[in-house]
């Protein structure tokens, strides 16, 4: 009978077993091409689910807003106006532009515009305006409640407020078509990762079966549940990372590469700001995500070899009878 006491010595031995029959075996090949496929479907969706959480910071940041300056407005009325805003705690951040200033900025980014104004003598047609950029989006309607109040009817022009409404709603929409992919991403995150629990165990299985000999003789020796149990977690851990590893490696070079497909992510294309804005945060998190999916992987080998060889482990050992 073997005992198995020296519990460092029954890992050791078992890990170098699994080893031993992993690299003997080469039946595993159609496994790992299965589960690198399920792995790197669960890769993309989780770069979908980061990357809508990019757009929805982008969706929040982007809350600049331009309140254009009446002419009759006199410069102390404006003085009080721009100060009272910037005591806001919703605002972020407000700039006096003056016309003198718009018209510059439009000579250096739209000349075409600027030319064609000096050619036909139609003078300055910008007005003065405040660029007010807001802490967060859900700040609108405070924002929105301190434009209305009356005393500054005189200063700001009413038409902003309509066309800050039609703003609002539009971003919200997007904000809530945002949400529904992440709840949608989760779902399929959380399917994937239960598809792939029963890959392990279905891969545990049919391993078990066709050593069901060996598992045989192990009982008869009166071989610990621990004995048998170590090899097929060993088998079940390097497979799983093997898989991780390649489906991490695939995803790296389709982020690489992703710029030369779609040109609109390029500087300058139409998807440049949405890039910008994800870039960072999938650089910051996803080593992190990958990282802990690499640190979960032997819990799930685990449980999956558990699941997968538990009626071998409940008989610990087979007793004969002599008549």
């Amino acid at each position: 009978m073997i005992l198995d006491t020296d519990l460092p010595t029954v890992w050791k031995r078992g890990i170098k077993r699994g080893l031993q029959t992993l690299l003997r075996e080469r039946e595993w090949g159609m496994t790992l091409g299965v589960l690198i496929s399920t792995l790197l479907l669960f890769q993309i969706v989780l770069i979908v689910f980061l990357g809508v959480e990019g757009v929805q910071s982008l969706l929040r940041e982007r809350t600049d807003v331009r309140l254009e300056i009446l002419k009759r407005a006199t410069n102390q009325e404006i003085g009080h106006f721009f100060s009272s805003l910037q005591a806001q705690d919703i605002v972020k951040d407000a700039a006096y532009i003056t016309r003198e200033q718009a018209y510059e900025r439009a000579r250096k980014y739209d000349p075409e515009l600027t030319s064609f104004l000096e050619e036909f003598n139609m003078g300055n047609p910008f007005p003065d305006t405040i660029g007010v950029t807001l802490k967060n989006l859900d700040d609108y309607e405070k924002f929105k409640a301190f434009i209305g109040e009356t005393q500054w009817q005189g200063i700001v022009d009413p038409t902003f407020l309509s066309e800050v409404t039609n703003q609002e709603e539009q971003v919200y929409e997007l904000l809530n078509f945002a949400k529904a992919i992440k709840s949608l991403s989760i779902i399929l995150l959380s399917i994937i990762g239960i598809v792939l629990l029963f890959i392990t165990t279905e891969l545990v299985h049919r391993r078990v079966l066709s050593r069901s000999n060996e598992i045989l003789v192990e009982k008869l020796v009166g071989a610990s549940p621990l004995t048998m149990f170590i090899p097929f977690v060993t088998e079940t851990c390097v497979l799983l990372i093997l898989s991780v590893l390649s489906s991490i490696a695939v995803c790296t070079l389709l982020l690489l590469l992703l710029p030369l497909i779609l040109p609109a992510l390029q500087n300058g294309g139409a998807l440049s700001s949405i890039s910008t804005q994800i870039s960072p945060l999938l650089k910051s998190t996803l080593p992190t995500y990958f990282l802990l999916e690499i640190l979960l992987l032997p819990i799930l080998a685990i449980f999956g070899t558990w699941l997968g060889m538990r009626k071998e482990l409940a008989s610990r050992t087979l007793n004969t009878h002599t008549t």
